[in-house]
């Protein structure tokens, strides 16, 4: 009975342990995306635009990953070849500046490159198809103008099943996006979505719908696609593949 009593204690200490390490992994991941979460601004005013996230280096420069409207506009292609990134709080300085260098042809997003943002923290990129529906995630973005913020949801699966076709027409480059149940807001686009369970970024916040909490992002399984395929989705060949269009009229 005792060593069957000291093997069951054994069994609970390690139990114990191995809980108490991963909440461990997950707080220090959580301050990592946090530190890793940075907003995009206007060169001209310091006027905030967009959210993003580091995800990589580039000798002294950081890598940024955003959504490809916070890059190009939608409606004219017109691309925004200089702009700001910072990681404070506040959506004060320190300002870096920032270039786009690859542009997605197909899927809604964008990689700036980050002057001297190498000792900016990265978290790396996981596929979102490891996770099942209900499990927790998170997102941090500048929204409304309220600084940096954190909001928590569930995923839900990986692809919409369909799309509606008044979306599919005004966003064609949501057609690979994935649903998910987490509140967002104007200023969140390009922003990182997480799981503390796989301590990785699983998709890129690029919309809100009318449907209260539900709302979009592009998944992991299509960013790595992008990642994987730069040398097709340069600034050079997005422009030549989306040429600049007339400013629509303002009714």
């Amino acid at each position: 009975m005792r060593i069957i009593a000291t093997l069951l204690l054994s069994i609970i200490l390690a139990i114990s342990g191995y809980t108490t390490t991963r909440a461990l992994f997950a707080k220090r991941f959580e301050s990592q995306a946090t530190l890793a979460s940075g907003g995009i601004f206007s060169p001209s005013d310091h006027k905030f635009r967009c959210s993003g996230t580091e995800i990589g280096h580039a000798g002294d420069d950081g890598l940024f990953l955003t959504a490809r409207h916070c890059v190009a506009n939608l409606d004219t292609n017109e691309v925004h070849k200089y702009m700001l990134v910072s990681f404070s709080d506040n959506q004060g300085g320190p300002f870096y500046d920032a270039v786009p260098i690859y542009i997605s042809l197909d899927d809604d997003l964008a990689l700036l490159l980050v002057r001297n943002g190498a000792k900016i923290p990265e978290v790396k990129i996981r596929d979102e198809r490891r996770l099942r529906n209900g499990d927790s995630i998170f997102n941090v973005s500048f929204p409304a103008g309220t600084g940096k913020q954190e909001f928590h949801g569930d995923y839900m699966r990986s692809e919409f099943p369909s799309l509606s076709n008044e979306m599919f027409k005004e966003y064609p480059v949501w057609a690979r996006s994935m649903p998910m149940n987490m509140t967002i807001a104007h200023g969140s686009s390009g922003s990182g979505v997480f799981s503390k369970e796989l301590r990785a970024l699983i998709g890129v916040v690029v919309g809100t719908t009318e449907e209260g909490s539900y709302n979009i992002a592009m998944p992991a399984d299509r960013i790595i696609d992008f990642l994987n395929d730069l040398r097709d989705n340069t600034v050079d060949k997005f422009v030549v593949a989306h040429p600049l269009q007339d400013e629509p009229p303002d009714f």
